[in-house]
């Protein structure tokens, strides 16, 4: 589960510490309405992103990029491109993780396992904001015309996987960059180019295992 965790965080990945002063409760407040708002009138988005890793046990960043798409509030599509490319897919019943190069595929079943599903749904919580506060700690601050907030984790399981999380918005409310920061000091930074908010056909978030392909179960069946 924490390489699937590891895969799926850059989805909503967000750290940098507020140079201005928080948000009040009541902007705040007002600011996660507002972001509610935008998705409830436009539920689908899709994006190109590019990414950069550091690792203690790398020496060097590892750098990636590809696609990503969402529709409100759990289904998305992230797809990695390059030499070491991958696929996540989730139709808010399944997920799949493809790896091309070594044609295996990881299968799971959402609504098994409480544990891994209250993950899940804290990760997509970054998404539409609709659990967000359920789950972490939320501070908002004004930055470079738009807003960052940063996310502490409240619950134990998800302190195992993140220690901060931060999303850097647009004037528009658009995520233009996340950055994450994992509990052994990694490190995520995702920026988010092209954004559109067109509908896109469920076929988006349904994979079929390619002929050949192994395929496992890692929560079971």
């Amino acid at each position: 589960m924490k390489r699937l965790l590891c895969l799926c965080l850059p989805l909503l990945s967000a750290v940098a510490f507020a140079a201005e002063p928080c948000l009040t409760p009541p902007e705040r407040a007002e600011l996660l309405a507002r972001l509610q708002a935008v998705h409830e009138k436009s539920p689908y988005l899709s994006a190109t992103f590019s990414e950069q890793r550091t690792s203690h046990l790398l020496k060097n960043p590892v750098t990636s990029g590809g696609t990503i798409a969402f529709q409100i509030p759990n289904k998305f599509r992230r797809e990695v491109t390059g030499s070491n490319p991958s696929l996540t897919v989730s139709n808010g019943h399944q997920l799949w993780i493809y790896y091309p190069n070594f044609q295996e595929v990881e299968e799971y079943t959402l609504g098994q396992r409480a544990m891994f599903d209250d993950a899940m749904a804290a990760l997509t919580a970054g998404l539409n904001f609709a659990r967000v506060e359920a789950f972490y700690n939320l501070d908002a601050t004004r930055d470079d015309g738009g807003f960052q907030l940063t996310l502490t984790p409240k619950r134990g399981n998800i302190k195992r996987i993140v220690q901060q999380l931060a999303v850097f918005l647009d004037k528009n409310l658009e995520v233009r960059r996340t950055d994450l920061m994992l509990p052994k000091g990694d490190r995520v930074i995702t920026t988010y180019t092209n954004p559109r908010h067109a509908p896109l056909p469920a076929s988006t978030f349904e994979f079929t295992p390619p002929t050949g392909a192994h395929v496992t179960h890692p929560l079971g069946k």
